[in-house]
């Protein structure tokens, strides 16, 4: 990893630590009923990055959930304080999508899209200027 990474972040207790070496290849903001109940509201902010370029540090906890694509997503926590971390998920393998709320300086979040908008709850108000997706968009072209 890099002197300085590009975002650091942690669970509520702070047993599990991780640093980001990358800036993030998509940054989008999920509705589907599944980040819904991990996240305990109406969306999960997630920002995606290539696995190899976050380091997680820590003992946690994973739980692997099937999307409604079929492909198998794993949410990865913190098994002392229950804070949702990372996921990743079987159709994109080598990426690795960040919880956004767990990095310790956010400030260059920026969603590109609204996925499982057909999900959204009417309270759950979002920018009405991003894309909006009603399922998974396909992933971005490589660079």
């Amino acid at each position: 990893m890099a002197d300085k990474p590009f975002a650091t972040g942690q669970c509520v207790c702070g047993d599990v630590t991780f640093s980001i070496n990358a800036e993030p290849a998509r940054m989008a903001q999920c509705h589907c009923k599944s980040c819904q109940r991990s996240s305990g509201t109406g969306h999960m902010s997630l920002a995606f990055f290539a696995q190899d370029q976050v380091e997680i540090s820590g003992s946690f906890s994973e739980f692997d959930d099937t999307a409604e694509s079929g492909n198998i997503n794993t949410r990865g926590f913190c098994g002392k304080c229950g804070s949702r971390l990372f996921g990743r998920n079987s159709g994109r393998p080598g990426v690795i999508a960040v919880a956004v709320g767990s990095v310790d300086d956010s400030s260059w979040f920026q969603p590109q899209a609204i996925v499982y908008d057909k999900d959204r709850p009417h309270w759950d108000l979002m920018d009405a200027e991003l894309p909006k997706f009603d399922a998974m968009p396909p992933p971005p072209p490589a660079k």
